[in-house]
């Protein structure tokens, strides 16, 4: 095991290290606090179904750690620094498990930029990588069966459900994107009034989702929104649910500002400001894959 004065993360893993084997939970991060409840949750639900690993938590962004650390004292670090630590502090074997919902650009660093890197340095230690939460046909329709099930009565009711997804602004993967759109058409077949958007995907946007959803639900309807994303974060918090300045353009506003303009009725216990790591149907999706991996490793 090798000890160092000069890097704190390094000397911290080398210090806290109670197994042989660590796990690296991967996601873009929060600023808010909710989130890291969320985080917590996540990392409890791995520490029990996988007991015999230290189990630590990488951001992809480098601005949530920043701003995070500023707000609370507390650093995060991203997963390139979590593995050259876990390296060196002479684990014999680390799993990686992705928390993001799609197979996007976010995703695509892990095999693409981090596995390589750590291999270079350290040839010896095997690694395993969970995939994220929309990846085979039977993830989607799995987690659209969870979906449906946990907003049944708000369904039953007649109301709608909205899911606002994060999307790629990207061509280079384009069926991450697609992913939202087969778990729309998925879930199109259990009910009409359940849509998918998106704040970054350009044929999923706002537009797109309101020319769908006056298709099947008059004006008047109940609305619940729902992000789907991991954690009810920035997105959730302003550009689904928030409640902007009165001057704001209305097509700068959040989804249930201009829908309920649009004649639609959203109040406030029908903006559900929960990830899907909150739902434990859900978030099992994530221990499967994980398991699953471990498996054909």
């Amino acid at each position: 095991m090798e000890q160092s004065n000069q890097n704190p993360l390094i000397a911290r893993v080398c210090a806290e290290k109670r197994h042989e084997r660590a796990l690296l939970l991967v996601t873009f991060g929060s600023t808010y606090e909710g989130p890291h409840k969320t985080f917590a949750t996540l990392r409890n639900a791995f520490a029990e179904s996988f007991p015999d690993r230290d189990i630590y938590m990488a951001f992809t962004s480098k601005f949530c750690i920043r701003k995070w650390l500023k707000k609370t004292g507390e650093e995060y670090y991203t997963t390139d620094k979590w593995l050259e630590a876990i390296g060196k502090a002479g684990y014999k074997a680390v799993s990686i498990q992705s928390l993001h919902v799609i197979p996007g650009l976010e995703y695509s660093f892990i095999d693409d930029r981090y596995i390589p890197q750590f291999h270079r340095l350290f040839p010896q230690i095997p690694t395993t990588v969970g995939v994220p939460l929309l990846w085979s046909q039977a993830d989607i329709e799995r987690v659209g069966d969870c979906i449906y099930s946990l907003f049944r009565e708000c369904l039953e009711r007649g109301e709608a459900l909205i899911l606002m997804g994060h999307g790629n602004n990207t061509d280079k993967h384009p069926e991450a994107n697609g992913r939202y759109r087969r778990l729309h058409d998925y879930l199109q077949g259990r009910c009409s009034r359940i849509l998918i958007g998106t704040v970054d995907f350009e044929d999923m946007l706002f537009e797109d989702v309101a020319e769908r959803l006056a298709e099947v639900c008059p004006v008047g309807t109940t609305l619940n929104l729902l992000p789907l994303m991991s954690v009810a974060g920035d997105h959730a918090l302003n550009d689904m649910a928030g409640d902007e300045e009165e001057d704001t353009p209305l097509d700068e506003q959040s989804w249930k500002i201009r829908f309920k303009a649009l004649g639609y009725k959203i109040e406030e216990e029908n903006c559900h400001l929960h990830g899907l790591a909150d739902y434990a149907s859900l978030r099992q999706v994530w221990l499967d894959h994980l398991m699953a991996a471990e498996r054909e490793q």
